[in-house]
């Protein structure tokens, strides 16, 4: 009995089904629940199935830690791949999902501190497995500095945290939510105002005049500062930004106390003494900036700076002022 033409048609289209089942297999590779990849992209690449993470940003001492997008896909296709520096597509195992986060790191530089940026250290912490990442620190304080991303393969639902340590405290961003967690300290983005001060003085010390001038280029709220450390629970330091002084003679060798010298008054009436070392003052036109800071209410945004030239000093003797230079007071709005 003959074959009927139909009956003849079916192992063609066994084979053919076949065939294309073996060349529709995903050629991806699968990352195992735990593994951490990072991305650096060569050009202004996306990652797919992003969204902006505009709160979530951590101040720590060394370094600005800014995540811009996070998202979750379950692969890479070859271009993106590609793109992002991986040498093959990727995807997930089954019941896992790769969560990404691009981010920025801008490392801080301090005056006499070139080495701090390496005290900063960042880490993804997923499935309960911490893995420490290499993402260069570079010299500009501009958290967008530079850019890149890091991707995660976990379980589907899975906490992701990407945490900034430095100077010995540890601060999370959820990268799921792109929002910071219980951990973080200080304020992002930090409180500012642009406008400082400028201030001259005349006086008399032992029969010589002596003109005192002080300038400062703003103010900013910071949860780290260089030499006393991180701010107590529910403080920040308010930095007064690029401090600079000049007045005496070569022979003067004056001294600024800052604690003595430098104070802000709160909207309360509380008056908060600067916590800095003693300042040198220069006595020519080269104005070396120094670091002048104040424990305030991590909650401050306006006060009054108090400036106090007469604590100038010999070293560490009081200076003995004829007429001693007039103090003044300058407002502080932070924005």
């Amino acid at each position: 009995m003959g074959r009927s033409p139909l009956t003849a048609l079916i192992p063609l289209l066994v084979l053919t089904t076949s065939a294309c089942g073996v060349l529709d297999r995903d050629p991806a590779t699968a990352l195992p629940a735990g593994t951490v990849r990072v991305l650096h992209s060569a050009s202004l690449a996306h990652l797919p199935a992003g969204r902006e993470a505009g709160a979530a940003g951590l101040v720590g001492g060394h370094a600005l830690l800014h995540v811009q997008e996070t998202g979750v896909v379950t692969h890479l296709d070859e271009p993106t791949a590609r793109r992002w520096g991986l040498p093959e597509p990727v995807r997930a195992d089954d019941g896992d999902e790769l969560v990404w986060a691009s981010l920025s790191l801008g490392g801080r530089s301090w005056r006499n501190s070139d080495r701090d940026v390496e005290w900063a250290r960042v880490a993804v912490l997923a499935g309960g497995v911490r893995t420490t990442i290499t993402v260069p620190l570079t010299a500009s304080a501009d958290p967008a500095a530079y850019a890149d991303a890091v991707l995660v393969s976990v379980p589907a639902g899975a906490p992701v945290l990407l945490q900034l340590t430095d100077d010995g405290v540890t601060q999370s961003i959820d990268v799921r939510s792109g929002r910071r967690v219980d951990d973080a300290r200080g304020l992002y983005p930090r409180p500012v105002q642009e406008d400082g001060f400028r201030y001259a003085g005349n006086g008399t010390i032992d029969g010589t005049p002596v003109r005192f001038q002080a300038f400062a280029d703003g103010f900013a709220l910071e949860p780290w500062a260089p030499g006393l450390g991180w701010a107590r629970d529910g403080h920040a330091w308010l930095a007064v930004t690029r401090f600079r002084m000049s007045g005496g003679t070569p022979a003067a060798e004056l001294t600024l106390d800052p604690a003595l010298a430098v104070s802000i008054l709160t909207p309360d009436g509380t008056t908060l003494p600067a916590d800095t070392d003693r300042i040198p003052v220069s006595p020519g036109s080269g104005i070396t900036p120094h670091g002048l800071y104040v424990e305030v209410p991590a909650t401050f945004r306006y006060g009054v700076l108090r400036l106090a030239p007469a604590a100038l000093k010999h070293g560490l003797t009081p200076v003995t002022w004829q007429r001693p230079p007039a103090p003044a007071d300058f407002p502080i709005g932070l924005t």
